[in-house]
């Protein structure tokens, strides 16, 4: 679609052109628009509609990132292979809002009323969120092990997701997405 798109626009060798295609290359961008411009990909994701999360650019830019760091958290990547592996965990974003609704209608399920479950688990979600964002300087592995006390409830969430292979399989997911955009 974005190819299409594109043929139709007029560029100018003095912009900045700002891409948020996840599945074209800047040397593909460069191709199309046909001018010798400066070229950004961009990946604003939708918390960024109320001023949260991260914007990962490709390559680092000071306009570019002064104008995203307005709507969120600018993530600057040197290299675009390396940029990619961004646009690829973006593409959990359904995956993590499935959990948040299987969690919230199992609680329906058990007699919570949806408004009540879905309150309860996105809170609780946006505060484990929070937690995680405070200590990103720090190994998450920390928090993975904070959380759990022997033999209680987070210690058998853990083993059995990890028995039944659900890490893996995020693993898997991410990997089979990275090397659609790697084509």
């Amino acid at each position: 679609m974005g190819e299409k798109i594109i043929k139709n626009l007029k560029f100018k060798s003095n912009q900045t052109i700002i891409s948020f295609i996840s599945t074209i290359t800047i040397p593909e961008l460069k191709r199309m628009i046909k001018v010798k411009a400066d070229i950004v990909r961009a990946i604003p994701l939708p918390p960024i509609a109320l001023k949260k999360g991260p914007v990962p650019i490709c390559p680092p830019n000071k306009k570019v990132k002064n104008f995203f760091n307005k709507i969120g958290s600018t993530v600057e990547i040197k290299n675009e292979k390396l940029s990619i592996n961004f646009w690829s965990t973006s593409g959990m974003m359904a995956s993590y809002y499935e959990i948040l609704k299987i969690m919230s209608d199992w609680l329906v399920k058990k007699g919570i009323r949806r408004l009540d479950a879905q309150k309860y688990i996105t809170t609780l979600f946006l505060a484990l969120s929070k937690d995680a964002s405070v200590n990103s300087h720090k190994d998450l592995k920390m928090l993975v092990k904070e959380s759990q006390t022997p033999k209680g409830l987070n210690e058998q969430g853990l083993k059995e997701m990890t028995k039944k292979k659900v890490y893996k399989s995020i693993i898997n997911t991410l990997n089979s997405i990275n090397k659609r955009l790697n084509k």
